[in-house]
């Protein structure tokens, strides 16, 4: 019995979450937002500050982050590497309001996000896009109306605006004519690309990608890496990549950051990065184990 009510439940909501949707979609919506047209990004200038990290601890049940202190300019393409539970995505999240610092403070455009309210994290968030693993898309709408949500959700009444917009973005993921294409009859890499161009339909700020080429073979990998590094030049975009995916970060970083032990265990360009005799960042490069604890047990056995 209680399995079935559970089951109702999920249901319900489910269809609640579609109604919502689809009623969004209407012409005439009970309530019409101030129409945002996104400007045009110009270069920024070199050095110019769009997030500070400022002497932040995270915490769950151990610490992942610790006294973390981190720069990202505008305009630039920061890779985040690291091996799995090192706080990359933690520190995404922390990024954009998701998740507080347990100490310290961040900055996004010189404003402190760590003390804002939830409606004033909104507003930050407009200027933000996130790209999660898994794409999170709507599987029940197809590619275009998936990617014309968030241009809804900012108060675009006008259909053919958003069409041209969607056709846009769908042209510049490489996806030119899919707008009618059901979500779900997609590959794998295909589904990343749509969630690209959703990400970039309303011309953030900044783009925060969460291990973007998991789950695709090379090939495919490569071509996304290209693609998010062509997006960034052309549309001018700050954009953080976090991944374990070394090949990746060659292609789209203009920085590397290497998360270890919850600090930054490097930071630098990727020449800095390739030629570091650090011998945690070699045993990275080279796909091969390292613990501090064997480097140490064989200098105490010499």
């Amino acid at each position: 019995m209680l399995f079935k009510v559970v089951v109702f439940a999920i249901f319900i909501t489910y269809l609640l979450l579609v109604v919502i949707v689809l009623l969004r979609h209407l012409p005439g919506r009970w309530s019409v937002a101030r129409v945002v047209e996104p400007p045009e990004r110009k270069p920024a200038a070199e050095k110019e500050v769009l997030i500070d990290v400022v002497d932040v601890d995270k915490a769950f049940d151990h610490p992942v982050l610790v006294g973390l202190n981190l720069k990202i300019y505008k305009g630039e393409t920061l890779g985040v590497l690291g091996r799995s539970g090192t706080g990359k995505s933690v520190l995404l999240k922390l990024l954009v309001g998701l998740l507080k610092p347990d100490r310290g403070h961040i900055y996004f455009d010189g404003k402190d996000i760590t003390t804002m309210s939830e409606a004033e994290l909104l507003e930050v968030r407009k200027c933000v896009s996130y790209v999660f693993q898994g794409g999170a898309m709507f599987d029940f709408l197809n590619v275009g109306e998936n990617i014309a949500y968030p241009l809804r959700e900012m108060g675009w009444t006008d259909e053919e605006k958003i069409r041209q917009r969607v056709d846009y973005h769908l042209d510049a993921v490489e996806l030119e004519g899919w707008a009618d294409a059901r979500y779900t009859e997609l590959s794998v890499g295909a589904k990343k690309q749509v969630a690209i161009a959703r990400a970039t339909a309303n011309n953030p700020e900044a783009i925060l990608y969460d291990e973007p080429t998991t789950g695709v073979d090379p090939i495919i990998g490569k071509s996304l890496s290209r693609l998010i590094r062509k997006l960034n030049q052309r549309e001018h975009l700050t954009s953080i990549v976090v991944t374990h995916d070394l090949r990746c970060v060659e292609i789209v970083a203009d920085r590397i950051i290497m998360l270890k032990d919850g600090v930054i265990r490097f930071q630098g360009t990727q020449e800095e990065f390739h030629a570091s005799d650090d011998r945690f960042i070699r045993a990275f490069i080279a796909g091969k184990r390292y613990e501090e604890e064997d480097v140490e047990a064989v200098r105490l056995a010499g």
